[in-house]
């Protein structure tokens, strides 16, 4: 396959609520779409939020990269099978995973095309609608049982309520949601913000209380404190920022570190690495979650298929952008029907048809 071109716009979704954690607040999905390009006329899409706090990446670094370093590596190459274009998309240059993930995604999309298939088909699944985790933002103890008392009334029962504010309040606004939701299936995510005390005060004081698990209490590079709070509590805990890369989820299960792992393509650099970490995790019987920046359809659908080819490993899905849209975009193939996520358009020719929509 011969890639003849490649192109970038910038796309800008509002939210009907801010979108609020330890890391950042965010009123709209910014992200860079990009438009790849086959000599025989094959259209496929990729697409990459800019979330410095997390990746390190702006608009402006992914754009540059994808258009200045990747682009000259993969255009009028004659390749001879998908795995050397990937390596060539990720050997391009060290870091920058979330301009890697979006070109990746629309290779893998152009091969399913190719190959007549939808791109769960192709990546050894089948369509089966998911249901997703729903951000409750974080904000004083009483607004967020609000907000999940409406998530929860709308049909969804799977929250992930972020905490770590510095004001002390976080374990009573755990305590307040979970009163607010008795019956919702609630993960806590700290976003790196707490210390080693306060996990294990908020743990501790959890004890009995019917939680799913905490995500990510300390910050990245604390791998050793990750081990202590994992080891000593009775909740689940998800590494999220701790694991980037193949390396660091085996470094995570290696030590562990964490009983759950969130991949994210963004984090990654796209299926193409996603597809070891889940590898690595089935044969050491980890679960994993699927989860997601704040993203726009083309990049949270190729998270969705790639979610739906791996049931048995992702345990969990937390792919909430589009509920969180103030309105869905036209062009986009994404569905909540019975609230649960699925993908309305399955053939391989609907992306050729989607920028006409736009």
């Amino acid at each position: 396959m011969i890639l003849s071109s490649l192109t970038t716009k910038r796309s800008c979704i509002p939210l009907k609520k801010p979108f609020i954690t330890a890391l950042r607040r965010v009123d709209a999905v910014e992200s860079l779409i990009l438009t790849l390009t086959t000599d025989e006329g094959l259209c496929a899409y990729g697409e990459a939020p800019p979330t410095v706090a997390v990746t390190g990446e702006s608009m402006a670094s992914i754009e540059a990269t994808i258009t200045h370093i990747i682009a000259p590596k993969i255009l009028h190459v004659n390749f001879s099978n998908i795995t050397a274009m990937l390596q060539a998309v990720q050997y391009s240059c060290v870091h920058h995973n979330s301009a890697k993930a979006a070109v990746d995604m629309a290779v893998y999309r152009l091969y399913a095309y190719a190959a007549s298939q939808p791109l769960v088909t192709f990546l050894g699944g089948r369509h089966l609608p998911l249901s997703t985790y729903i951000t409750i933002s974080l904000n004083a103890p009483d607004i967020m049982a609000n907000d999940a008392v409406e998530a929860y009334e709308n049909g969804y029962p799977l929250l992930k309520i972020k905490v770590g504010a510095p004001d002390g309040h976080d374990l009573q606004r755990i305590l307040h949601v979970k009163e607010a939701v008795p019956q919702a299936k609630i993960i806590v995510d700290a976003n790196q913000a707490w210390s080693y005390e306060q996990s294990m005060t908020v743990v501790a004081a959890l004890k009995g209380v019917d939680i799913v698990a905490i995500e990510q209490p300390v910050k990245a590079e604390a791998r050793k404190v990750l081990r202590a709070i994992t080891a000593a509590s009775s909740i689940d805990i998800i590494a999220d920022e701790a694991v980037f890369s193949l390396h660091d989820a085996q470094e995570v299960i290696r030590t562990n570190s964490a009983d759950i792992i969130n991949i994210k393509l963004m984090k990654c650099g796209g299926i193409y690495n996603a597809l070891k970490i889940i590898a690595l995790c089935r044969q050491h019987q980890i679960r994993c979650m699927m989860g997601s920046m704040l993203e726009g359809v083309y990049s949270i659908e190729a998270a969705l298929h790639l979610a739906m080819a791996h049931r048995d490993v992702i345990r969990f899905v937390d792919l909430d952008s589009p509920v969180l849209y103030e309105n869905m975009p036209r062009h986009s193939v994404i569905s909540c029907k019975e609230r649960k996520l699925s993908i309305t358009a399955l053939d391989s020719s609907y992306e050729g048809e989607t920028e006409s929509k736009e």
